[in-house]
């Protein structure tokens, strides 16, 4: 997340993210020195770009989906100097400890975000990455880059239910290593699951299980379930435990995914055997649709349509 923004980077390209908040904040910049982060990457060779293409990536992350609020940039020129759309704030001395972050050379071209969330403006700085990576040609079809996730943490704080979630499932394993940690920082303990990733795309997931009852106890305790809760939604895997389960584990492939890939689609819906529209309605079967009276019958369902 720290360099790519992203639980499946796409390693095809660099553009590693650099973090910038020392060398940024505190020159009077109001929209700097009031963010929690502040973050570039550096596209090498694409100082060529022009206010136009410049504005149109701005808008590109002012977009809803993405939801940046604006984006500066920063040229190397080819005499070493940098060109900066915020140059009225910082002097050339403070921009020549950019380029130097970045170890950008003349002819690259730097991209910065920042915002008060650090997790959403890393999501944001991902998705510019990957469009600056589309537009220099560097995501060639052809190309596998693949790798393993590992070490994901166990546990992510919501905010909304003000608690901690599991962030894989209740049941997936903790680092050996990581156990004692349950008791002093569960948030800092790491899961024994695992992820693949090719070009950007998880093709595939999963985890070693928990099979100590004691341990899947503990880890009902800190999400929140009382023991009578937790009898009540998961009794039947406590008491399966009960006859000895063998540690276990295993991995889910997405085989429509790894078809996308070697065809080289742009959308898994290509490759789907029943796939939905953007509406979420399965065109091959026109569902969903009205259902006969006679089977909500004997489903004991009513269905309320709201004008």
């Amino acid at each position: 997340m720290k360099y790519y923004g992203s639980d499946k980077p796409d390693l095809r390209f660099g553009m590693k993210f650099v973090e910038l908040m020392d060398i940024l904040k505190g020159h009077d910049f109001s929209v700097f020195d009031s963010a929690e982060y502040i973050g570039g990457i550096c596209a090498e060779g694409a100082a060529h770009y022009t206010r136009k293409q410049l504005d149109a990536l701005t808008e590109f992350v002012k977009r809803p989906q993405i939801g940046a609020k604006g984006m500066v940039y920063a040229r190397v020129e080819e005499d070493g100097n940098v060109k900066s759309s915020v140059d009225k704030f910082y002097t050339q001395e403070v921009l020549q400890q950019v380029k130097e972050a970045f170890g950008a050379k003349p002819g690259d071209l730097i991209l910065i975000l920042s915002g008060d969330d650090t997790m959403k403006t890393r999501k944001q700085l991902c998705e510019l990455r990957l469009e600056m990576g589309s537009q220099l040609g560097l995501r060639d079809k052809n190309t596998f880059a693949c790798l393993w996730v590992v070490d994901f943490p166990m546990f992510e704080w919501s905010e909304q239910e003000n608690r901690l979630m599991a962030m894989h499932h209740p049941f997936t394993h903790p680092k050996d290593e990581d156990i004692d940690l349950l008791d002093t920082d569960p948030a800092a303990v790491r899961a024994d699951a695992y992820d693949m990733v090719i070009n950007g795309v998880e093709v595939g997931g999963g985890s070693i299980r928990i099979h100590d009852p004691k341990l899947q106890a503990k880890m009902f305790e800190i999400l929140g379930f009382t023991p009578e809760k937790a009898e009540e939604q998961f009794g039947f895997l406590m008491n399966a435990f009960k006859y000895g389960a063998p540690p276990h584990g295993g991995l889910a492939y997405g085989l429509d995914r790894w078809v996308s890939l070697f065809a080289g689609l742009d959308s898994i819906r290509d490759c789907i055997a029943f796939p939905k529209n953007n509406s979420g309605r399965d065109v091959m079967l026109d569902a969903p649709a009205a259902l006969d009276p006679s089977q909500l019958d004997e489903l004991n369902l009513i269905v309320d349509i709201k004008e």
